[in-house]
């Protein structure tokens, strides 16, 4: 840093004034010039400034392969190297787009990351409705079937039974990505939208990510444009001036700016009536000869009919202005006062106190030291200063009041001196010997001779062409070089003998081997200086190469380029943080606040501005990025494994595949598994209780079957026994009646009857009688038998001669 003198002009104003001294034009133009002077002029090659533009601009053009080739002249010009003779212009001096693919090669894999932010509420309020939601997803998940069996019986609940995970795990795995507030529902919509709008990824995050790596700086600046909204301002690192600081995250500066180019004219339009016609003239003469101005063109006037104004030549001249901004304390006081009847109040006192005197009541002061930010343009070289104010809407919460912050982002890999040290730094030297090998190859190859000859003069001589005559040495070349074939006399004329007179001398380049050797050690140390190696750039890939050598060594890759990554995502985290702050104090009333409105929604944007004056909410942003190659790879490769023992559905595959963040879908696989194989073993003991039930019906219904057959048996063999004991009482019947009428005929017979069919049933009915009475006289037989064998009193009847009686007394 340049010293600073001790004039009043030259040095930082007091930082104690009172904020309407602060609010004044000239207090901003003393912090500019003090800001000037301590880089020192922008003109000014030994300036702070200049220093750094020199090194950035270098380290650029060595990134695009486009450095200066004069010193690669010098060296390798022979003859006068400090003029440069030009004895070897006929080289290709268009230096090796070397730097260029490493510099892409970084860009794009920090690039193809993805990045996005993830917006989490840190404040009391929303973590306490956090934890509130929490709670209740918990006590869904303990009491699910008690809520499937109320949907189960027709009780309508307010919990959606599909949208609850299964188990805890799954409540684990996305309680800190799905389970969000209102308030930082609004807040990642907002900041997504606004960075879309920005086009933040597309075109500012890659010229960041390349200034990174080329510069070891990256530089954005927020400007809340009524027209435009929040714009997140590309901001060039060459031109960035700030104070003094050696934190790499630039989290201490007391002042920031950036130069930018513009004409007078483009000035007339910014400041319009803040200089006079006069001042802008006297602009343009101390910058007439600087910037490309050209010096004929500053009297040029003339009057456009179209513009209906008096043009004149000198606005189209070149001005640097310094759009600068500096953080300040103003101190504002409050007074606690207590009334009559015994109430406190507070009252706004302003930037001075003067206690009153005899006051009746207490009174008691308070001071709070509130941080401001102020800013405005000043035209660098002219000592003119112009939008010069007290920054409105400083982007701020309940939670630091007292705190404010710059509209600029910084970030650097490596900070010292106020110098960053980048990656194309450390392999720019490297780079110019890769570059001259190349040249000293191309000489080698430039003075490499055709294939050429070797001719013995006095072979030649003497040589006689068959007929007559002799051959010149030059002929028998030309004879040599047309027909390849070549006579001549093994013996010389003293008679000894000779070696062939003519011999090819083939072509060889010098040195071209160690120069090539020498080549690929210059790249193999650019290389080693960046990290990147032949697998993380694949540039030569081999087959036979182990996966786990191929994986350290993308690994150690990835270690030599993390500063660089870690910078990226401190930036980006700092730009939403910036972004969600200022979406919190729009004005309800401006139209930016209504564009906002109809794209997230008024409830959202309710939510997002709680309170008129400050944010109730307070948001820290989260930079989460997708999984890179290897871990997307491993992850799918246990997915197919899954799949194929179908301990995963392809629903659950797709649902791991869209996660960005490799160790939630790691354990979400894992949790998804576990509930598939769980499922699986339910469904098998159904499959074994179904199995065992249907071998139980199925046994149950064959000894049904059995029974049943036993029983149709059964009655078949009753019917059976039936049908017997029917046909049998048939033929009994049958029988009896033939035994009938044959008794009737042996009665016929017997008794000889020969009258009426009448005189025949009385007969027959006169003969039952007697037969009935032959039973019974048959029966006293018996009896009397019975009673005289055990009396033994009197003696038997006969029963032939009682059935002879019988018989005679039926005759008669």
């Amino acid at each position: 840093m340049l010293p600073s003198n001790n004039k009043k002009s030259n040095t930082f104003p007091n930082p104690l004034a009172k904020p309407a001294e602060k609010a004044e034009k000239d207090y901003g133009l003393q912090y500019a010039k003090a800001i000037e002077n301590q880089w020192g002029r922008i003109d000014d090659d030994g300036s702070v400034y200049r220093k750094r533009l020199r090194e950035f601009q270098k380290n650029r053009d060595y990134a695009n392969g486009t450095q200066d080739t004069a010193v690669y002249k010098q060296i390798l010009t022979s003859l006068d190297p400090n003029n440069g003779d030009g004895t070897l212009l006929n080289l290709d001096w268009s230096p090796v787009p070397i730097v260029p693919k490493f510099v892409k090669i970084v860009v794009n894999k920090i690039l193809s990351q993805n990045l996005y932010p993830n917006v989490r509420a840190v404040d009391p309020l929303s973590t306490s409705e956090k934890d509130s939601k929490k709670r209740e997803i918990k006590m869904q998940v303990e009491n699910r079937e008690f809520f499937e069996q109320m949907k189960s019986m027709g009780i309508q609940t307010k919990t959606n039974l599909e949208e609850v995970p299964d188990t805890l795990e799954e409540v684990e795995i996305f309680m800190d990505s799905n389970i969000k507030t209102q308030a930082e529902i609004a807040a990642q919509i907002s900041a997504d939208l606004t960075l879309k709008w920005n086009k933040f990824d597309e075109t500012t995050l890659r010229r960041c990510v390349n200034d990174l790596v080329a510069l070891g700086m990256a530089v954005v600046k927020r400007q809340n444009d009524p027209s435009h909204g929040i714009v997140e301002e590309y901001v060039d690192p060459s031109t960035f001036i700030h104070s003094y600081t050696e934190d790499p995250n630039f989290g201490d500066l007391s002042y920031a700016g950036h130069v930018k180019k513009m004409t007078i004219q483009e000035l007339k339009r910014i400041a319009g009536e803040q200089f006079t016609d006069k001042e802008y003239e006297e602009m343009a003469m101390k910058v007439k000869g600087k910037y490309t101005n050209s010096t004929s063109n500053f009297s040029n006037r003339y009057y456009d009919n179209f513009l209906q104004r008096e043009v004149y030549g000198y606005e189209e001249y070149i001005v640097e202005v310094l759009d600068f901004e500096f953080l300040t304390i103003d101190d504002v006081y409050f007074e606690e006062k207590q009334s009559k009847y015994g109430n406190v109040g507070f009252y706004y006192k302003g930037d001075e106190y003067k206690g009153s005197k005899n006051s009746v009541f207490e009174r008691t002061p308070h001071k709070l030291s509130n941080m401001c930010v102020y800013g405005g343009k000043y035209i660098m070289g002219c000592g003119k200063i112009f939008n010069y104010e007290k920054k409105p809407n400083v982007p701020k919460n309940i939670y630091d009041i007292s705190k404010a912050r710059l509209s600029y982002s910084v970030v650097a890999t490596n900070l010292m001196s106020m110098m960053p040290k980048s990656m194309v730094g450390g392999i720019t030297g490297f780079a110019d010997m890769l570059q001259l090998t190349h040249l000293k190859i191309q000489q080698a190859v430039a003075k490499a001779k055709p294939d050429g000859l070797i001719v013995d003069i006095e072979g030649l001589e003497n040589v006689q062409l068959g007929r007559g005559g002799e051959l010149q040495p030059l002929d028998i070349q030309d004879i040599y070089e047309q027909t390849g074939v070549f006579y001549y006399r093994s013996k010389n004329p003293e008679g000894g003998f000779q070696n062939p007179p003519v011999r090819p001398l083939e072509n060889t380049i010098r040195n071209i081997n160690e120069l090539i050797g020498l080549y690929n050690h210059y790249l193999n140390m650019i290389r080693d200086a960046t990290g990147i190696n032949e697998m993380m750039d694949g540039s030569t890939p081999k087959g036979e190469t182990l996966v786990g050598v191929q994986q350290n060594a993308i690994a150690a890759g990835n270690n030599a380029i993390y500063d660089i990554t870690h910078c990226t995502m401190v930036l980006y985290q700092s730009v939403v943080e910036d972004i969600i702050k200022c979406l919190q104090i729009l004005p309800n009333d401006s139209i930016l606040y209504r564009v906002y409105e109809n794209a997230i929604g008024k409830e959202n944007m309710d939510v997002m501005s709680s309170f008129n004056d400050l944010p109730m909410h307070n948001f820290g942003v989260l930079v989460n990025k997708d999984m890179d190659e290897k871990d997307r790879q491993y992850l799918e490769q246990n997915i197919q494994v899954a799949l194929s023992q179908k301990e995963i559905d392809v629903e659950d595959a797709l649902a791991i595949r869209q996660l960005r963040d490799v160790d939630q879908a790691e354990r979400l696989l894992i949790v998804r598994r576990k509930k598939r194989i769980k499922t699986q073993q339910e469904q098998m003991q159904a499959q074994a209780q179904a199995q065992a039930q249907a071998q139980a019906q199925a046994a149950q219904a064959a000894s049904q079957a059995k029974m049943q057959e036993i029983q149709m048996q059964a009655q078949i063999e009753m019917q059976k026994m039936q049908m017997e004991a029917q046909i049998k009482a048939q033929m009994l019947e049958v029988e009896y009646t033939f035994k009938k009428e044959l008794e009737l005929i042996k009665a016929q017979g017997l008794l000889g009857i020969r009258g009426t069919e009448q005189e025949f049933k009385e007969k027959l009915e006169t003969f039952k009688e007697d037969r009935k009475d032959e039973r019974v006289a048959k029966q006293t037989v018996e009896q009397s038998k019975l009673i005289s064998q055990r009396q033994g009193q009197r003696g038997e009847l006969k029963e032939e001669d009682s059935q002879m009686d019988i018989v005679k007394q039926l005759l008669q």
